[in-house]
């Protein structure tokens, strides 16, 4: 984050309608890297109940940052249980994080992860996942750069 006009804050129910706007632009940039991230026409009000069910669980947060009088950009991260038969019951996963295009490249991204990192922390988790779609090589060198590695593949095969 560059600028003075930049802050990062926890989203909150008045976020709603920017928020379902920039997760529609976010998708429709993955959907160009490959058609099965393609969105419904009736998407919004399944995206608009997705983003009210998270900012009420108490496991996850959504972050956002504002730039230039809009929402530029947010970032949505949950913790997931594991059956208690591992060491390690507990992880976060970032389920999703995007930027405006016309805002990229200005450390926003970077601040974002870092809030989910920190509420992770906070939270007594100890390890972070992600996924990304192989074609993404921007959100793959993104994520790479912060210190994520290769953990396992996620095979699909079409029916």
């Amino acid at each position: 984050m560059n600028s003075a006009r930049d802050s990062l804050r926890r989203a909150g129910a008045d976020d709603l309608v920017e928020l379902v706007e920039l997760w529609v632009e976010v998708t429709a940039h993955h959907a160009a890297l490959d058609p099965l991230f393609t969105l419904r026409s009736d998407a919004r009000p399944v995206i608009e109940r997705l983003i009210r069910s998270q900012l009420r669980d108490a496991d996850a947060a959504i972050f956002v940052v504002d730039s230039q009088d809009t929402l530029a950009g947010f970032c949505c991260v949950r913790i997931d249980r594991a059956p208690p038969i591992l060491e390690e019951t507990r992880r976060a996963e970032i389920t999703d994080l995007g930027v405006r295009v016309a805002l990229r490249r200005r450390g926003l991204g970077r601040a974002l992860a870092a809030a989910a990192f920190d509420w992770t922390v906070g939270r007594g988790v100890e390890r972070v996942e992600v996924r990304v779609a192989r074609r993404n090589a921007e959100g793959q060198a993104f994520w790479r750069e912060l210190g994520f590695a290769d953990l396992m593949d996620v095979l699909q095969r079409r029916m």
